[in-house]
């Protein structure tokens, strides 16, 4: 019986590996750099990949297009109110707003909620940047800046010419930030 089992294991494993390969190579876009190689993208525009447009509603239902915030360094962050990464980074992304946007940085959210808890939540924290939201639309949004898996947050840094810079997953540190920030003003 061992012996009739191997075969099929082996066919199994095989198959199982093949699949898992694929799942993978579609999960991880290298048209835009990793924020670890935002540096060298900086100075080298050739690295650099031209943003997607797309256009999402505010919570009071105003659809935006990425364009309207051209010309500026835009920090573009996909967030959830059920995220607690995404709602551990959001005062800090205040801050940056607020020390940045006189110098011509933009944040924006997108979040992958619905209006009424992205407006409520809003109001409750102070967000003094815009933020648009979505249910799948929002998350193709996402893959299409970059993240395949969907995993939350997700941030962009796009460059006043309109150029992707730097992507990171997970939540972002200050330092980082501001250092992305600094080398684009």
């Amino acid at each position: 019986m061992r012996s009739k089992l191997l075969p099929l294991v082996a066919v199994i494993l095989c198959a199982a590996a093949l699949a898992g390969g694929m799942y993978l190579r579609g999960q991880l876009d290298r048209s835009a750099p990793d924020i670890i190689t935002v540096k060298q993208s900086v100075t080298d525009r050739s690295v650099s990949v031209r943003r997607p447009e797309f256009w999402l509603p505010d919570p009071q239902g105003v659809r935006h297009g990425v364009s309207e915030w051209d010309g500026k360094v835009l920090v573009m962050n996909f967030w959830a109110t059920w995220c607690p990464p995404c709602l551990h980074e959001i005062p800090m992304f205040i801050t940056l707003q607020q020390r940045y946007g006189t110098r011509g940085v933009q944040f924006l959210g997108i979040a992958i909620d619905d209006a009424d808890n992205v407006a409520a939540f809003a109001d409750e924290i102070g967000l003094n940047y815009p933020t648009l939201h979505g249910q799948m639309d929002a998350i193709e949004v996402m893959s299409a800046y970059g993240n395949k898996s969907g995993g939350l947050p997700f941030t962009v840094i796009i460059s006043q010419s309109g150029q992707i810079v730097g992507r990171h997953p997970g939540v972002l540190d200050e330092a980082t930030a501001t250092a992305l920030i600094e080398e684009l003003l």
